[in-house]
């Protein structure tokens, strides 16, 4: 995916001479996510490699780190920009939303990769900023991936300050429609909810399924993504009343979309399950993970590690 200024060029050598955006290394970081989950890579090699996502500046680079993973990897779990897929997993006694993607996304890169990264960033920052201005895609595209090295190395108040930064600058540069302004808003938001600012979080989440609808479609998957956003902020918030019906809807969408065995659509229902325990509501929990205890297994396989996370809640569940 091309954000503005990354206009294709004809001619030799293609794209791979290109600089890649923001949105492709978050494309190809997807891929990795999804290599990983399948056991094609190790946690230390996912790692590297997404040390080396972040560094890349040009689509030769970034094909580089992917040049071993055959492209159908990809169809398990879409590259999906700034998507947050979730799923259950018990905690004690209890059953928490947490990131799916996430999961993977938080191995630690170690300190001093993450410090070599941002630095990297930084620089990249700031040449562009003396050549193109501050206002140029290319400059408003470095700072978005300096805040994304920020938030993976832990430093929210620093990638925060960032994220705003691209916000402000997408709405002045491209406009309050523009696809890359809405994604920028919902990283910013994805940023507020990780450093538990819920109060932030939300509103920006709102606004966020708000333009997607107005902008993409009700039944575009960034809209479907940012439904299902929204409701889990909603549960992380306590806003249980608002959060099941928004689960219901995203499930229903996702289910109408994109079909019961979409990675989206079974995280999507395991959610549901979730809010449903937290209100004492376990006839309903134990009903809900029984359906996506079968759509895994038939979909993903019995031995996925979302089909034995699903099992092991379905069982706690049923233990209550």
């Amino acid at each position: 995916m091309a954000g503005p200024g990354d206009e294709i060029a004809a001619g030799a050598g293609g794209l791979s001479r290109l600089r890649a955006s923001y949105a492709d290394r978050e494309q190809v970081i997807e891929l990795l996510k999804a290599a990983f989950v399948q056991g094609r890579l190790a946690r230390d090699e996912f790692d590297v490699r997404v040390g080396q996502v972040l560094a890349s500046r040009t689509y030769a680079e970034l094909d580089a780190v992917t040049a071993d993973i055959p492209a159908r990897v990809a169809a398990v779990q879409p590259p999906r920009p700034r998507v947050q897929a979730r799923a259950l997993k018990p905690a004690g006694s209890t059953m928490n939303v947490i990131a799916w993607g996430a999961m993977v996304a938080r191995a630690s890169l170690g300190n001093r990769q993450h410090k070599d990264t941002i630095e990297q960033c930084e620089q990249g920052l700031a040449g562009r900023e003396r050549t193109h201005g501050r206002d140029h895609p290319d400059t408003v595209a470095a700072r978005a991936t300096l805040a994304s090295a920020l938030r993976a190395a832990g430093k929210l108040k620093d990638a925060i300050g960032q994220y705003e930064r691209v916000l402000a600058d997408r709405e002045r540069t491209s406009g309050p429609d523009h696809p890359d302004t809405i994604a920028a808003r919902a990283n910013l938001a994805f940023a507020y909810r990780s450093a538990g600012r819920l109060r932030e979080a939300i509103p920006a989440y709102e606004r966020t399924l708000a333009d997607r609808e107005r902008v993409q479609g009700r039944d575009h998957r960034d809209t479907l993504t940012a439904r299902a956003n929204l409701a889990a902020c909603y549960q992380l918030a306590r806003r249980l009343t608002e959060a099941i019906p928004a689960y219901k809807r995203a499930l229903a969408d996702s289910e109408r979309m994109l079909g019961p065995g979409d990675i989206d659509t079974l995280t999507t229902r395991c959610n549901l399950a979730s809010a449903y325990y937290v209100v004492g509501r376990l006839t309903d929990v134990v009903a809900v993970l029984q359906r996506a205890l079968t759509d895994c297994e038939r979909y993903l396989g019995p031995d996925h590690p979302m089909t034995r996370t699903v099992r092991v809640n379905l069982e706690a569940a049923a233990q209550t």
